[in-house]
């Protein structure tokens, strides 16, 4: 699905923002290469390909990358958290057959309970681009990552895995491309990212 918006930003916000990855710690902790690994095999061929002309990577846009939900008061005091959320990592893996190059990528998300919590069902939505030389946005979709908290349990890690997004790139390199993840926020919720960032 198209993004019919500005090609250069991603709601609202400029393309050269900087993107973040944490892929040691949240990678190991979530297992997000072992989920990869698990949606197939590739031909000697495909593998060749891959090895030449690279996968598209996979960020995390830094202004989207958390997002706090408060209880419907309309404070914004430390109590009246109801959840929050953060995202911790995303992988690709890719594999070509000739002018297309298809991508298996999975991300990672971490969910708190704050002290406003009433409900053990949460969603949010969460946007997925994807852009090309680091600046047009070529596609943008949307996603609602749900979680449900067990009894007694404050703390969840949702991990999702999505396959074969085709990208169509010729004769091109597939490490030209690449997937952008955040939150879907709105410009008040990205100016709060901002201010948390400064201290």
């Amino acid at each position: 699905m198209a993004d019919g918006r500005n090609n250069n930003q991603i709601m609202g916000l400029s393309m050269t923002t900087t993107f973040t990855r944490s892929w040691g710690q949240a990678m190991a902790a979530t297992g997000l290469a072992l989920v990869l690994a698990g949606c197939g095999w590739w031909s000697g061929e495909s593998r060749e390909q891959v090895v030449k002309r690279g996968c598209p990577g996979a960020g995390i846009l830094a202004d989207a990358r958390m997002k706090v939900d408060y209880r419907g008061s309309g404070g914004r005091d430390i109590t009246d958290v109801a959840y929050r959320w953060e995202l911790l990592d995303v992988a690709t893996i890719c594999d070509y057959d000739e002018t297309v190059v298809s991508v298996d990528y999975a991300l990672s998300m971490s969910v708190d309970l704050g002290p406003a919590a009433r409900n053990s069902v949460v969603s949010t939505p969460v946007f997925v681009a994807l852009t090309k030389d680091g600046e047009s946005v070529m596609d943008k979709t949307y996603f609602d990552a749900e979680v449900e908290f067990a009894p007694g349990q404050r703390s969840v890690v949702y991990t999702r895995t999505f396959e074969n997004m085709e990208i169509e790139v010729g004769e091109e390199n597939g490490a030209a491309y690449e997937i952008i993840i955040g939150f879907q926020l709105t410009p008040h919720e990205v100016e709060e990212n901002r201010r948390r960032a400064r201290y």
